[in-house]
């Protein structure tokens, strides 16, 4: 018998959720995660902050269908954004950001004999003689078309660089475990390469020039809570992202995800394409799910 939920059973990514997505409904997902990515910094950068959160259109105008591998023009996809202005001193709200598993050198990242590309929220800082102002940070949502072999993944390491190169921080979000990343440096979960996870977030900051950037790195593996991630803004100053929450409220906002796509008594379409530790940790799911617990 089938087993729907309406609130997300994994810690964080819901891998039955993921699979889905490999093949259909992204988008829709996609839309939704950014506009609550916008509202949670909104909240966390208020207007007497100085800085501006919008959404905007991405930087990814194509769609890559992974049955055909053919990559169509479509409608820009909404991103973020965060402008800024000196209005009045930033004070943002104490909040523990999560441990990352590496930092390195930012140019360690840039794929030299190729371009680079993303999807993106924005953090800008306003100034006199702009609408917005001065683009001070871009987040990024990652599309299975931004990776290889999708054939969008060249167009989007030319923006990357094109993004770190005019100095903007950028926050790259990685939920697709089934194709590797266009970023070499990172390793192959498919290949099953020391220190790979499924899952990925880079922080990109190449203040105060891009040769001292640096990208600092999280990963994390299947019903492993996604991280709570400090975003660089101007200077030293930074908010704390709870990653894991915008998840979830996307994933429980919309009633067909839990109640129609996901089903916790079928194994997820692409279980193969996990590691065996990662396919044990979806079916610890499926089982304390299916088995009520004792007492308590």
């Amino acid at each position: 018998m089938a087993i729907h939920l309406r609130e997300n059973q994994y810690k964080g990514v819901n891998a039955h959720l993921q699979s889905i997505f490999h093949r259909r409904s992204w988008r829709g997902f996609h839309n939704a995660h950014i506009t609550h990515l916008s509202e949670a910094l909104q909240q966390l950068l208020p207007p007497e902050s100085g800085y501006i959160v919008m959404a905007e259109e991405s930087l990814q105008v194509d769609h890559y269908d992974p049955d055909t591998e053919e990559t169509t023009s479509s409608r820009p996809i909404p991103d973020v954004s965060i402008y800024g202005s000196r209005l009045s001193k930033f004070q943002p709200q104490s909040s523990a950001a999560s441990e990352p598993v590496a930092v390195v050198p930012l140019r360690s990242t840039f794929n030299y004999h190729e371009p680079d590309e993303v999807v993106s929220v924005m953090i800008y800082k306003p100034q006199a003689d702009e609408l917005l102002g001065l683009l001070v940070t871009r987040l990024e949502l990652i599309s299975p078309a931004n990776k290889p072999p999708g054939s969008g993944y060249r167009e989007y390491l030319a923006k990357r660089a094109h993004t770190l190169q005019s100095g903007v921080r950028l926050v790259e979000v990685d939920y697709f475990h089934e194709r590797r990343s266009a970023i070499k440096i990172l390793p192959s979960y498919l290949q099953h390469e020391p220190g790979a996870a499924p899952y990925t977030i880079l922080v990109n900051d190449p203040a105060p020039e891009i040769e001292q950037g640096k990208t600092i790195i999280y990963r994390f593996k299947v019903d492993e809570p996604i991280p709570k991630v400090q975003i660089p803004l101007l200077e030293n100053e930074s908010v704390v992202l709870d990653f894991g929450a915008v998840y979830n409220h996307t994933f429980n906002m919309n009633a067909a995800y839990g109640l129609r796509f996901v089903n916790y008594s079928e194994l997820p379409e692409l279980l193969g394409t996990y590691d065996e530790e990662d396919q044990q940790r979806i079916q610890t799911v499926m089982k304390r799910i299916q088995e009520p617990t004792n007492g308590a």
